[in-house]
């Protein structure tokens, strides 16, 4: 197992669409995995110390990765080394590219210290595992091949003594970025305030509130357009206003997303026109929103050294794996009051708040935290009281949890039984 020291980093390509296919057998094969690592390509590991990370490198880095474009990768088959069952990447060029470009401009930053003579792209599902647990491993791997993922960018992350986490993402592009107007600076500039506005919001299901009433003043916006350009006197605002009018005066909701797209073309546009006056703000200098997160409770029933789990189903988040009686912690509820809410409705017991017990709280991805409580009694027998979500309800034990066990409670559950309060999982 690789021994990781604090402050090492590594440039990676996370590859959530994996999840599904090698999640529940990197939880308990792959050795990354426990340090909070999710399904990944390596494109430079170790890279620089943290230390040695500034604003000029990550600088060098946004400008390197940006002008390279984005690709898809697919999944198609199985590949070994010594005591390693991976996936392979097709086409694996653009990977062995990034890693060349990064190594070129820091070539003291050798792939894997200079261990191995020809680096091969690969996603680790499984190491050190016996020959039989491989073959298991892969012969599940191959009922479920091929997949395709994007490739968007490079996390850089680090090792902070328990855990790596997610430093810093650098999007790919469309290879201009270093140009004065670069729509792929602009395109990153409005992917981070995007995840800015989602850490601060949320996910926001709103109504359009928009319209045919709105029909004259579209017409009013591109006339006054027209007459504008007519003179030569048009100007972004004109351009912008008649764009935005059209969008508020449609109610069908492909045309009104057509709209809002060409909405967003002529913001970008305007925003490269900025950018080529000199004008163009710098992506550090944005003020960051303040984070806000998506709460998850879970309750964890105990007994005889047994855990309650329930299989999902028809939920379309991992149907057919264990888990724990969990749920979304609800506007204006404790925490508390969520496990007992969540209890009740998914097992159909009655807890009484003061016998729930905090056990663990798990960072999960930048946008989730995890609570764990363990129940130290309740009313009733737990029985499968949503039968359309749960395929079936049983007591495993804690010492040979099930492999189709989702990953990050499986790593809650490992953590709870080490004595851990606290973990951080697929940064």
């Amino acid at each position: 197992m690789e021994r990781f020291e604090v402050g090492q980093t590594a440039l990676v390509v996370n590859v959530p669409a994996a999840e599904p296919v090698v999640g529940r057998w990197r939880g308990l094969y792959d050795s990354s995995a426990r340090y909070g690592v999710g399904a990944h390509v390596t494109v430079l590991y170790p890279f620089l110390t943290l230390g040695r990370i500034d604003a000029g490198v990550r600088d060098e880095l946004a400008r390197l990765f940006a002008a390279r474009r984005a690709f898809d990768l697919t999944f198609r088959a199985t590949g070994r080394f010594p005591g390693v069952l991976y996936l392979a990447p097709e086409p694996s060029g653009p990977l062995r590219e990034l890693t060349e470009a990064v190594t070129a401009r820091w070539p003291e930053a050798r792939p894997y210290g200079g261990r191995h003579p020809d680096v091969v792209p690969h996603l680790t599902v499984a190491d050190g595992a016996e020959a039989d647990v491989m073959a298991r491993i892969e012969a599940d791997l191959v009922t479920r091949l091929p997949f395709t993922a994007q490739v968007g960018g490079v996390t850089l992350a680090t090792f902070d003594g328990t855990t790596w986490r997610a430093e810093q993402f650098f999007p790919l592009g469309d290879g201009d970025y270093g140009m004065p107007g670069s729509l792929a600076a602009v395109l990153a500039d409005v992917a981070a305030e995007r995840v800015a506005q989602d850490a601060m919001w949320g996910v926001q299901e709103l109504p359009d509130g928009t319209g045919p009433e709105r029909t004259a003043a579209a017409a009013q916006a591109r006339a006054e357009l027209e007459a504008a350009a007519r003179q030569g006197e048009h100007t972004w605002r004109h351009v912008l206003l008649e764009e935005v009018m059209e969008a508020f005066a449609e109610d069908d909701p492909d045309l009104l997303r057509a709209e809002l797209v060409q909405v967003a073309a002529v913001a970008v546009k305007w925003a490269q026109a900025l950018e080529r006056r000199g004008g163009a703000v710098a992506p550090h200098e944005v003020k960051r929103a303040r984070f806000r997160t998506i709460v998850d409770v879970h309750v964890l029933f105990v007994r005889e050294g047994r855990v309650l789990l329930g299989r999902r189903a028809n939920t379309g988040y991992a149907d057919g794996l264990w888990h724990l009686p969990s749920g979304h912690l609800e506007e204006g509820e404790s925490a508390l009051e969520a496990a007992v809410r969540e209890a009740r409705e998914e097992v159909g017991v009655v807890i009484d708040p003061a016998d729930l017990t905090f056990a663990h709280a798990m960072h999960r991805a930048p946008d989730r935290m995890g609570l764990f409580f363990r129940a130290e009694r309740w009313t009733g027998e737990p029985y499968n009281a949503e039968p359309g979500k749960c395929a079936a309800l049983d007591w495993h034990p804690l010492d040979a949890l099930p492999d189709a066990l989702v990953p990050y409670p499986q790593a809650a559950l490992l953590a709870i039984l080490r004595g851990e309060p606290f973990a951080q999982f697929d940064f």
